[in-house]
């Protein structure tokens, strides 16, 4: 691992949503927590309480910022969470609200060739696959860019497809392979090294401190 003192960065997926627990794709669709994820946003509070944070950024769809309010109400300084859109999950189209199995029945098979290569299918009324990737790659350049000093620690708190798309970028890996072998769970944490020029991942889906939790499901 790098020597130098960093500036540390977590990518948190939000917490758990009713459709997270029945298993439907949600996309854009604007879902709240659910009462796991309520619990499971306040016990990433108490995770991120003693980490001194100096920012905190969230996606605009409410699971990400309840999920990032609860971290915010939760530090002991006053720290308000900054809003940027591009930190949103894949624009799902005709998929979301459906389980894997209903796509498989209404699209020939396509969630299961999405699972195997997402890069080969074209889900109707979505966004573009290369489109997303894109706007993942600028948005978190653009936070990058933002913070002050080549110290401290941020937290951006987003959706299991974004972090997904930072870590191919970062690990300079295959998208369709890395995402066979990658598991995001909800109020998962990822940690990265940002005050490189390359981003150095220091870890990926921490849930330790979820363990307590009674029926924690990802």
């Amino acid at each position: 691992p790098p020597s130098h003192r960093m500036r540390r960065c977590y990518l948190v997926r939000h917490a758990q949503t009713a459709w997270n627990r029945e298993n439907r794709l949600q996309g854009h669709s604007d879902l709240p927590l659910s009462p796991l994820g309520e619990q499971q946003a306040h016990s990433l509070a108490r995770f991120f309480a003693s980490r001194h944070l100096r920012g905190l950024f969230t996606s605009h769809l409410q699971r990400s910022r309840q999920t990032a309010d609860a971290i915010a109400q939760g530090n002991g300084h006053p720290l308000t969470p900054i809003i940027a859109q591009d930190l949103a999950e894949m624009h799902l189209g005709a998929w979301e609200g459906l389980t894997p199995d209903d796509i498989d029945q209404r699209f020939g098979g396509a969630y299961q060739q999405w699972r195997e290569a997402p890069s080969s299918v074209r889900i109707p009324d979505a966004e573009p696959l290369a489109a997303f990737r894109a706007r993942v790659g600028r948005a978190l350049k653009q936070i990058l860019a933002t913070l002050p000093g080549n110290e401290g620690e941020y937290v951006v708190v987003t959706h299991g497809g974004v972090i997904a798309a930072f870590l191919a970028d970062a690990l300079l890996a295959d998208y369709d392979a890395l995402l066979r072998r990658l598991r995001l769970d909800n109020a998962g944490i990822t940690a990265f090294d940002c005050s490189l020029e390359r981003p150095y991942v220091l870890w990926v889906n921490f849930t330790t401190h979820l363990d307590h939790l009674p029926g924690n499901e990802a």
